[in-house]
């Protein structure tokens, strides 16, 4: 067999490379010193004071949206009882009416003329007939 194909291998036990984090030196850090925290008072009292002023807005902006809903059921309501004495009133003006009508007949008040009253019609020797002059009248255009 040729020489190239055979090839021999040399392999040494024990010459692995070293790991490299075992031979490093450990540099020995020492931990911050950290001032302890003091508390921002004015900072806490600037944001109370802007989430109550917060809170204040909303609270007043609630109250004034149910104030001025109650005043518009109030109102509503005030305008459905108008509403209704308007359509009695109308209803009642359209009774009078008929009966004004009703009334203005000439034969409704013949008949109640001659019941209620006695008359009867005139007759011919008590019509008197009168002659106005142009002037003593007024004449309506229409």
């Amino acid at each position: 067999m040729p020489q190239s194909t055979q090839r021999k291998y040399l392999y040494q036990y024990g010459s692995e490379a070293e790991n490299y984090y075992q031979t490093l030196p450990n540099p020995r850090i020492e931990p911050e010193h950290r001032p302890s925290a003091k508390p921002h008072r004015k900072i806490d009292f600037v944001f109370g004071f802007k989430l109550s002023l917060c809170g204040m807005m909303v609270f007043i902006c609630a109250f004034g949206y149910i104030n001025m809903y109650s005043l518009l059921i109030t109102k509503q309501g005030e305008l459905q009882a108008v509403k209704s004495e308007i359509r009695e009133l109308k209803s009642e003006l359209s009774f009078t009416e008929s009966k004004i009508s009703e009334r203005l007949n000439l034969d409704y008040i013949r008949d109640r003329a001659s019941k209620e009253f006695g008359m009867s019609e005139p007759l011919p020797h008590q019509i008197v007939y009168i002659q106005l002059p142009k002037q003593s009248y007024t004449i309506y255009e229409n």
